[in-house]
C-alpha cells in the first residue's frame, strides 16, 4: 500500500469524487459518513464549495472548526476521504481526524497510513502539538489505527473512545532516528 496518499478537495473535482460520496454515504452501518445518505449529484458543487471555504473557518457567514479536506487516494483512484479539524476537544465525537474509506480498502491498514499522513500535516503544517482521536467504542478498528500511530487511550464518555497522540514526542523521535 505505499501508493496511498491524500489529495486536497479542489473546486474542480469531478464526477469520480461525487461517485465516492454517493457510495461512501450508502453503507450501512457505517461508523462515519462524509454526506447524509440521500447525497446527489446535484448537492457536490454546494459540498465542495462549503468544504473549501471550511478551512478559513467561516461558511456563509458563520464560525466553524477550520477543516482540512482530503480525498484518499490509491494510485490515482480515489478510495476514501479524510478531514483534518484544526480544533478538537476530549469531550467531543470527532477528534482532529476523520477517514471513511470504500469497503474493499477497509481493515488493510490504510486507515493507519490516513491518520499517520493527516498526524504529519497537523504537526508541521498547522502546528498542532497534541492529536485529539475520537472512535465509537464499537469501532475497534479505529481504535487499532490510533494505537498504531502512537495514541494514549484518555477517556471514554458517552460511547467514544479518546485519544491523545503527542504529535512533538511522535515527530521528535521520529528526527532523531533519521539523523542516526
Amino acid at each position: 500500500m505505499n501508493d496511498i496518499w491524500l489529495k486536497p478537495l479542489e473546486i474542480e473535482d469531478g464526477k469520480q469524487y461525487c461517485d465516492l460520496l454517493i457510495e461512501l454515504a450508502n453503507y450501512k452501518n457505517a461508523f462515519a459518513r462524509p454526506v447524509p445518505s440521500d447525497f446527489m449529484y446535484d448537492d457536490f458543487e454546494k459540498f465542495k464549495s462549503t468544504r473549501v471555504k471550511m478551512v478559513t473557518g467561516e461558511v456563509s457567514g458563520k464560525k466553524v472548526v477550520p477543516t482540512n479536506t482530503y480525498w484518499v487516494m490509491y494510485s490515482n483512484i480515489p478510495i476514501g476521504y479524510a478531514t483534518l479539524k484544526h480544533e478538537a476537544a476530549y469531550d467531543k465525537p470527532g477528534g482532529h481526524v476523520g477517514c471513511c474509506l470504500k469497503k474493499e480498502y477497509q481493515n488493510q491498514g490504510i486507515g493507519t497510513i490516513v491518520s499517520d499522513i493527516l498526524s504529519s500535516i497537523a504537526y508541521h503544517d498547522l502546528g498542532i502539538t497534541e492529536l485529539v482521536y475520537s472512535s465509537k467504542s464499537e469501532n475497534t478498528q479505529s481504535q487499532k489505527s490510533v494505537d498504531k500511530i502512537g495514541g494514549t487511550l484518555v477517556t471514554i464518555n458517552n460511547g467514544y473512545h479518546f485519544y491523545k497522540v503527542d504529535l512533538e514526542k511522535k515527530f521528535n523521535n521520529e528526527r532523531r532516528v533519521i539523523k542516526w
